[in-house]
């Protein structure tokens, strides 16, 4: 076993299920700029951000 496994073992990535990341610019969204979108739940830094990804959500997913 590799010293990065053994690593990675020890600290597992937590799944919440929940985007940490504005999906658009990638920087920390505000909690309350959201978008629903094939069940997902996703939030925004801003109204700029959400409203590039309502024209065409694919490119950001």
């Amino acid at each position: 076993m590799s010293i990065l496994n053994s690593f990675f073992k020890k600290y597992p990535k937590e799944k919440s299920g929940k985007p940490s990341k504005d999906p658009v610019c990638r920087m920390k969204p505000t909690d309350n700029i959201t978008y629903d979108h094939d069940g997902i739940t996703y939030k925004f830094c801003s109204d700029h951000c959400k409203w590039q990804f309502e024209e065409d959500p694919s490119a950001y997913i």
